[in-house]
């Protein structure tokens, strides 16, 4: 299956910040005394929040890309904002509701959009 790339008319890498969790996959089992017992399980997804500022077109662009492109679940290619190295993602929904982004207005014609993104292993 031939990976999607992150449309080139949106930002590149997040103006306002952004946040990465990440680590490994454990077992963490507590005992009856001591130290609870830990397994290792395999790499974990990291998971990335994102806030770009965004122009009123590249919103409808990105509403585009999430659901016809992408239809919320297909990866893509976008550059790891922190090593620079291009790498494949998809976009988690947030919360309880299945919701992939949050819009919130800045000025007239701008938006601060939050995503959140996983890498994938």
């Amino acid at each position: 299956m031939a990976v999607l790339n992150w449309p080139p008319g949106l930002p590149s890498s997040p103006q306002k910040g952004f946040t990465e969790t990440g680590g490994v996959n454990i077992v963490r089992t507590p005992t009856d005394k001591g130290v609870a017992k830990m397994r290792y399980r395999g790499t974990k997804a990291s998971v990335f929040n994102f806030t770009f500022l965004m122009t009123s077109e590249q919103v409808a662009t990105l509403e585009t890309f999430v659901k016809s492109t992408t239809l919320g679940v297909k990866r893509f290619n976008f550059t790891h904002p922190r090593t620079g190295i291009v790498q494949e993602f998809r976009i988690l929904p947030q919360g309880d509701g299945g919701d992939y982004y949050t819009i919130s207005y800045v000025a007239p014609e701008y938006w601060s959009v939050s995503l959140q993104f996983e890498l994938l292993p």
